[in-house]
C-alpha cells in the first residue's frame, strides 16, 4: 500500500480545543483528526478505507441542530466540500472513464445519420407500388453533450485535486478550461436543465453529483485549502448507535414531560422542554433504554471519565416515566444501559469483543430494586460502529446487547 504523502494524523481527545474530528487540507499538507477511541493504524492495508469511512460519518451532522455538532464544510471559506460527490465521481471515473452521453437525440428531416428503424415507424406514402418515407429520422448529436463532457472532466479533476490522495491519483493528466463565475453559472444552468428532462436514473445520479461539486466550488482561484469535519463527535456517535440498536423511530411517547404553572398566567399549565432518550429497543414486553455517551473511559480506563450522576438520574427518570406513562405498549420489564466508545485493540481494554460489559451504575436515593434503576454499562468498539452503522442488518449486535443486559441484570441482583 503506497504511503500518503504529507499526511498528518491527529488523535482527538474530545476536550476543549481538541475536539475537531475530520480533515483539514492546507496547501499540500493533509491533516486527519480522528477520535482517540477509533482504531487508526498508518501501516494498515485498509488505511484509505478507514479514512473514508470516518469522513462519511460527518454527513450525519447535517441533521444536528447544535452548533458544535454541525458540519464544518468549507472550501477556501466560501464553497462547500462535497465529499460524498467527490468519492462517487472518482469511483465512477475509475470504473467507467469520462462521461459519454448514451441517450440519442432524434430529429426529422435534418442533416445527420439516418436511423432506418425509427424512419420506418413513421407513416409512409405509397406511390406507383413504391413505399416512400417523406419524413427521415436522423440521429443528431446533442448540443449539450460537449458541455456535459467538459463539466464532467472538470468535476473529476477537482475531485482528484481534493481527495485524489485517497486513491493515489493525480489530476495533472486532465485538461480543463478556465473556471470563473460566468462558467460556473453556465455549468449549473446546464446541469439543472438536464436534470429536469432526464428520466434515466443512472444519469440523474451522475448529474446530481456533478451539480453538488459545481455549486460548492469557489469560482476564484482555489488553493486546495478546506475543512471538513465537526467540532464535536458526540452527536454522530449517538446517531450511529441509534442506527445500529434503536428500533423505535418516533420517541415522543417515551419522552418525559414537565409543565409550568405561573402566577401571572393564573396557574395555567404551559409546557416545558421534554427529555429525550437517545435510543429505545422494544422486544416483546421488554423495553431497553440506551444512552450513548461519547466519554473517554473507553480510552483512559479512569473512573472520572464515566458518566456523571446527572446522566444516571436521567436514565432512571426515563425508566420511571416509561413504566408508568407509556400505555400504548404492554410492558413488563424496563432496562437501562450506557454505551461508551472504546478501541478494543488498546491495552487498557484489549478484547476480541466489539461490545464489552464493564459494570453498572446505581443511585443512593433509590432502593434499586427495579430493573431500570440499574444502568448497565458497555463499551462498544468505535471502529466497528463506524464500519457498520449504515448497514441494513444489525441483528447480531442487537441480540448480543439485549442478552448481555438481561444476563447481567440477573447476575447483579444479589450485589445490590
Amino acid at each position: 500500500m503506497p504511503t500518503i504523502n504529507n499526511f498528518y494524523p491527529h488523535k482527538v481527545t474530545g476536550k476543549t480545543d481538541n475536539s475537531f474530528v475530520g480533515i483539514k487540507i492546507l496547501g499540500n499538507d493533509i491533516h486527519f483528526y480522528y477520535p482517540e477511541s477509533y482504531h487508526f493504524d498508518m501501516e494498515a492495508l485498509t488505511i484509505r478505507n478507514d479514512i473514508v469511512d470516518l469522513l462519511r460519518t460527518i454527513a450525519i451532522a447535517k441533521t444536528s441542530s447544535t452548533v458544535l455538532s454541525q458540519a464544518n464544510n468549507k472550501t477556501n471559506h466560501v464553497g462547500d466540500f462535497a465529499l460524498i460527490s467527490y468519492l462517487w465521481l472518482i469511483n465512477d471515473y475509475l470504473a467507467n472513464g469520462f462521461y459519454v452521453n448514451r441517450e440519442k437525440l432524434y430529429k426529422v428531416n435534418q442533416a445527420g445519420r439516418v436511423n432506418w428503424k425509427k424512419t420506418m415507424q413513421m407513416q409512409p406514402i405509397v406511390s406507383n407500388s413504391n413505399i416512400i418515407y417523406p419524413n427521415i429520422v436522423v440521429e443528431v448529436k446533442n448540443s449539450v453533450d460537449n458541455i456535459l463532457v467538459e463539466i464532467h472532466k472538470y468535476c473529476v479533476k477537482k475531485s482528484i485535486d481534493y481527495i485524489g490522495w485517497l486513491f493515489n491519483l493525480k489530476s495533472s493528466f486532465i485538461e480543463t478550461k478556465p473556471f470563473n463565475e460566468t462558467v460556473k453559472r453556465l455549468y449549473i444552468a446546464t446541469l439543472s436543465k438536464e436534470l429536469e428532462k432526464t428520466f434515466d436514473d443512472d444519469k440523474r445520479l451522475r448529474l446530481r453529483h456533478l451539480l453538488n461539486v459545481i455549486v460548492g466550488l469557489d469560482a476564484r482561484d482555489n488553493k486546495n485549502e478546506f475543512v471538513y469535519g465537526v467540532d464535536s463527535y458526540y452527536y454522530i456517535f449517538e446517531r450511529m448507535i441509534d442506527a445500529i440498536f434503536g428500533n423505535v423511530k418516533d420517541l415522543k411517547s417515551f419522552n418525559p414531560k414537565a409543565k409550568w404553572q405561573l402566577v401571572r398566567n393564573d396557574y395555567k399549565e404551559t409546557a416545558s422542554s421534554e427529555l429525550r432518550p437517545d435510543s429505545i429497543i422494544v422486544k416483546g414486553k421488554d423495553v431497553f433504554i440506551l444512552d450513548s455517551k461519547f466519554y473517554r473511559f473507553g480510552y483512559t480506563g479512569r473512573e472520572e471519565d464515566l458518566p456523571e450522576t446527572t446522566s444516571i438520574q436521567k436514565q432512571i427518570t426515563y425508566g420511571d416515566y416509561i413504566k408508568k406513562n407509556v400505555t400504548n405498549l404492554e410492558i413488563e420489564n424496563v432496562y437501562n444501559a450506557f454505551l461508551l466508545p472504546y478501541d478494543k485493540m488498546r491495552d487498557v481494554f484489549f478484547s476480541k469483543d466489539n461490545i464489552q460489559y464493564i459494570g453498572f451504575a446505581k443511585s443512593t436515593w433509590k432502593d434499586n430494586d427495579k430493573g431500570h434503576e440499574l444502568i448497565h454499562t458497555f463499551l462498544i468498539d468505535l471502529y466497528h460502529v463506524v464500519k457498520t452503522w449504515n448497514r441494513y442488518n444489525h441483528e447480531q449486535d442487537v441480540s448480543f446487547l439485549i442478552d448481555a443486559i438481561i444476563t447481567r441484570q440477573n447476575e447483579v441482583v444479589g450485589l445490590i
